[in-house]
């Protein structure tokens, strides 16, 4: 099409790669069936009184139990093989090999599956982006009526809207950091700072973070699932008891405000947290700047679904319209 290049999706460089670990771990899960193939059929052979007689098959069990040897010995030097007398490292060896088979199967499945969705995505977001970018070349050259800018317009909504997604983000500031660091030594504040980001990024990485924007005392961090947020946000507050206790070494605690918004976003993996702009996200920040100190403020809407799990309170206000729920430790 004259003046537009071929529409770009973000992500499509993940279709290849997905393919490529599906077939390699496909082949993997083959592999090792095989192995668990052989050692049966090896196993068999061998209680075969006759074995003798057959030249190819002495020589395949021969072969099968050098290139077994090395596993079986490995395994009966790390776990115990013997079971009343009798020694079961080969089947031991050969349950092992299935389970890992089967892991390695599914994992590589999961990963053709996903290959299988991102591609469908990218020619479902192909063809309406060319048949926009076509309606707008006529646009250019005059040729659009009334009601062909309308059907660009429903169709510019539908792309869009196969980009919306559903995430949790969780605000979290240092109270009153700047007056913790009067009269330290700014060497040991900066050491203290450092270990509470440590620790915060250890617990980010446990409950899954999708991604992360640090500013000198706080962060903005991106969750897939509300529960993610709110089980991270609840540790990082617990977790601060040992950490002034046991860690820092300034004279004052370290103590944070947390809030937490959920929403449908217009957005895309590849787009860094310090770049994603959304209502929803100020509101996790406006949660957090009017939130308790060392609690968790999130907004009824993100919560109410978790209220089962989760021991939240009405708080009896609001942020930007939002009524608000509060946990304590």
């Amino acid at each position: 099409m004259p003046g537009h290049g071929k529409p770009k999706v973000p992500g499509t460089w993940k279709i290849p790669v997905c393919k490529t670990l599906s077939f390699g771990l496909s082949a993997c899960r083959w592999l090792l069936i095989a192995c668990v193939g052989c050692m049966v059929a090896a196993a068999l052979l061998n209680g075969r009184k006759d074995l003798a007689k057959y030249a190819q098959l002495k020589k395949f069990t021969v072969w099968e139990a050098s290139v077994e040897k090395p596993a079986l010995d490995f395994l009966r030097a790390q776990v115990p093989t013997e079971v009343k007398g009798r020694d079961v490292s080969r089947w031991i060896l050969g349950s092992a090999l299935f389970v890992l088979a089967t892991v390695l199967g599914n994992f590589g499945m999961s990963l053709g599956y996903k290959a299988q969705r991102l591609k469908a995505k990218r020619d479902d977001t192909d063809a309406d982006t060319a048949d926009i970018l076509g309606k707008l070349d006529k646009l250019q050259k005059g040729k659009l009526s009334r009601a062909d800018l309308l059907e660009i317009m429903a169709q510019t909504k539908r792309s869009l809207e196969r980009h919306k997604q559903h995430l949790a983000f969780l605000s979290i500031d240092v109270a009153d950091s700047t007056g913790m660091k009067v009269g330290e030594d700014p060497s040991v504040t900066e050491r203290d700072f450092k270990h509470y980001k440590t620790m915060v990024d250890g617990i980010l990485k446990e409950n899954k973070a999708f991604k992360a924007a640090w500013t000198p005392d706080g962060v903005m961090i991106c969750f897939l699932e509300t529960r993610q947020a709110v089980l991270a946000a609840q540790q990082i507050v617990k977790g601060l008891v040992e950490f002034n206790k046991e860690v820092k070494t300034v004279k004052t605690d370290f103590a944070i405000r947390v809030g937490i918004n959920a929403g449908e976003l217009l957005t895309d993996d590849s787009i860094p947290m310090e770049e994603m702009t959304d209502r929803t996200i100020d509101i996790a920040g406006h949660m957090q700047k009017h939130g308790g100190i060392n609690s968790v403020c999130v907004s009824e809407h993100a919560i109410k679904p978790l209220l089962n799990e989760f021991k939240f309170v009405p708080a009896d206000r609001e942020v930007d319209g939002c009524p608000v729920y509060e946990w304590k430790p």
